[in-house]
């Protein structure tokens, strides 16, 4: 894999040497040091930070069209650099869509299984259950153990029904 040194890679780049090293300290390009206390910068992570233009890389051709196979081979590095590069990014990228796919559907069913869980008939036996709307009790009472069943599972409902929005909305299904 090509490496290049201050002065290379700013030539490939087409900035100028304080352009790169300013880069280096902020840590938006990054590159080693060598024993002689000068960098050694991979050409995938340079044209990464800054991307080769057409006319550069045309530039480039014309005058290394006499130095042979040598400037063929060296373009064919550098440009298997940037492609793997760009590959190992893309990977990266579809192994986090993925997981966060698979952490969403995880999060659906827990909250599906809660909601079945809820919609069971979860009152008593000898109470005989009704279609049409409670109707209020005609004197304030003590709730009834059925009421506080049915109570417990309106809000379960109203919850769960305001995370299915949340997860439609983060584009779960």
């Amino acid at each position: 894999m090509a490496k290049f040194s201050l002065r290379e890679a700013a030539k490939q780049a087409g900035k100028s040497k304080s352009t790169i090293f300013r880069a280096i300290k902020a840590g938006r390009l990054s590159a080693a040091k060598t024993d002689n206390s000068g960098f050694a910068i991979d050409a995938s992570e340079l044209f990464r930070v800054y991307p080769r233009s057409e006319s550069a890389v045309a530039a480039e051709r014309s005058t290394q069209q006499g130095a042979g196979q040598d400037a063929t081979a060296r373009e064919t590095a550098i440009r298997m650099a940037e492609l793997e590069t760009e590959l190992r990014m893309l990977r990266e990228l579809l192994a986090e869509v993925r997981e966060s796919r698979d952490d969403l559907r995880a999060e659906r069913d827990d909250w599906r299984a809660r909601a079945e869980r809820l919609l069971t008939d979860q009152r008593p036996k000898g109470r005989p259950t009704s279609t049409s709307a409670p109707r209020p009790p005609a004197a304030p009472s003590e709730p009834r153990s059925g009421d506080v069943v049915e109570t417990s599972i309106q809000s379960g409902m109203a919850e769960i029904r305001r995370h299915l929005e949340n997860l439609r909305a983060k584009g779960g299904h």
